[in-house]
């Protein structure tokens, strides 16, 4: 659900109003990330600006508002910068080559596939319009597919659902496919479930699926009365999803066969994450 696309820093500063509608158009919770590529490129955005408007007003709003760009916004995937000697169109080609983004932005016309001028930047073009809400089938892939994004470059997973249970295969399946995305990742999976079962129980069934999780994995187990809990959620540090149903598939048949999922607001994402970031775990693994 969400588009990764590397933007040229010389497409959005020739004034301060160009530079907002842009940026505003990017965060997770808009579908649409910034790739932090290359490395500087927050310091390539200054320099095009500092050309654009040196000793004007134009010069310091521009960088203000940079500074305030977060990390749901400008996204670190990881990318390496490629070759600095070359031009930021022709590295981003050869980093599109490598591993595709969903689109490059460019300051200037391409005679390319997949790469869009800046002046055809608008919800209307289907390459750069995104889906904030999606019905999916509650296939475990699909359900974690939505959140992939996020769980492939996250420290932290909350799963947050007050029946996600590990003794069902309907709970496990969707774990199954969060762990396979965490392969060579150090992270921590955290668990946000009610009460409803003996601590104990809960803490048997989860120590039971600990062994297959991949190294590096760390899983906790946090648990709630059962009144406090209502809403599901996938939650990382930098963006989350909402799940209508529930955090679990329906293969085995029986239930529900779509899901709506829907990206969170930045301000609403804060709030639940500062709210499930509060009790200690029950058990931890390794």
């Amino acid at each position: 659900m969400i588009k990764e696309f590397a933007l040229d820093p010389e497409a959005i500063t020739s004034s301060y109003r160009e530079f907002c509608y842009f940026t505003e158009k990017f965060g997770v919770s808009q579908g649409r990330v910034i790739s932090a590529f290359p490395r500087k490129w927050r310091k390539m955005v200054c320099e095009s600006a500092l050309r654009e408007h040196q000793g004007k007003v134009e010069f310091s709003r521009i960088v203000e508002r940079l500074n305030k760009l977060g990390g749901d916004i400008v996204f670190d995937t990881g990318r390496p910068s490629g070759d600095g000697s070359q031009a930021w169109i022709d590295r981003a080609l050869a980093e599109h080559a490598r591993r595709p983004f969903a689109a490059i932005i460019s300051a200037t016309a391409i005679d390319h596939p997949d790469v869009l001028q800046k002046d055809e930047i608008d919800e209307e073009n289907p390459r750069f319009r995104s889906a904030r809400q999606r019905a999916v089938p509650r296939t475990a892939k699909a359900l974690v597919g939505c959140a992939g994004f996020l769980i492939r470059h996250a420290r932290i997973i909350k799963i947050v659902d007050p029946h996600f249970d590990l003794a069902k295969p309907r709970y496990l399946r969707p774990l199954e496919q969060i762990a396979s995305l965490l392969q060579g990742n150090q992270a921590t999976v955290e668990i946000h479930r009610s009460d409803e079962i003996a601590e104990d129980e809960l803490i048997r069934r989860f120590r039971q699926y600990a062994p297959l999780l991949p190294a590096g994995v760390k899983m906790q187990l946090h648990l709630y009365e059962k009144t406090q809990m209502h809403n599901r959620f996938i939650l990382t540090e930098r963006g989350g999803l909402i799940y209508g149903v529930g955090l679990c598939d329906n293969e085995d048949g029986g239930g529900a066969p779509d899901e709506e999922v829907i990206l969170m607001e930045t301000e609403i994402r804060d709030a639940r994450w500062n709210h499930y970031s509060k009790a200690l775990p029950v058990a931890s693994w390794p």
